[in-house]
């Protein structure tokens, strides 16, 4: 069970002091800190690991209360269920840093339909567990700092997200896609059909 990891890349950012004051007080206020872990657990918000500039650290703070800039007086300032969509699958789980979506552009769809423009940080996909194995059910979390004046992050999967690359993405051209079929490929030729790999085969009848 893995449930704890390092994040590829720590984060210098803000957290909010309402959660290190027991959301007892500190409501507005933001401290700087070291974002560098993140966990899961299953049926849960992903949580991440902070060091303080007091050199307290804290663990499992959730992503709502978390920021990578300093936010605008003016602007909006997001609920958990619109920079998360979905919790976490189970305990274990892999975190990469895409060299290609490093720190490339998009912008991911709340579930009122706003497009929030973001940059990207990094990735989170869950493994070994009956969702993710499942094609039509998997969902990885592409971790991105908003850039719509908010300073949060958000953690989006792919079908939430659209990409803006200048050398190659054409926003133009239409997103008419479905979710993965529930089918998983094999090499194997022995996985290929278990029909006819079959001891038994159902008779043929003639005349």
């Amino acid at each position: 069970m893995k449930m704890n990891a390092s994040i590829p890349q720590h984060l210098y950012g803000y957290v909010r002091r309402e959660i290190l004051q027991g959301l007892e007080s500190g409501v507005g206020e933001t401290e700087r800190c070291v974002i560098f872990g993140v966990t899961s657990i299953p049926s849960r918000a992903l949580h991440f690991s902070i060091m303080c500039e007091s050199g307290a650290q804290f663990a499992r703070i959730p992503l709502h209360m978390l920021l990578w800039d300093t936010p605008e007086d003016t602007a909006t300032r997001h609920d958990l269920h619109d920079l998360q969509s979905w919790d976490c699958h189970g305990w274990d789980f892999s975190v990469c840093q895409y060299e290609f979506l490093r720190e490339m552009g998009c912008e991911y769809r709340q579930p009122d339909g706003t497009m929030v423009p973001a940059a990207y940080w990094f990735t989170l996909d869950h493994t070994d567990n009956g969702f993710s194995q499942y094609p039509p059910e998997h969902k990885c979390y592409h971790f991105l700092l908003l850039e719509d004046g908010s300073g949060q992050i958000a953690a989006q999967p792919n079908n939430r997200i659209r990409w803006r690359d200048d050398s190659f993405t054409d926003h133009s051209l239409p997103i008419d896609y479905r979710t993965m079929a529930p089918v998983t490929w094999h090499a194997e030729v022995g996985r290929r059909n278990p029909q006819e790999t079959a001891f038994t085969k159902d008779a043929v009848s003639v005349g």
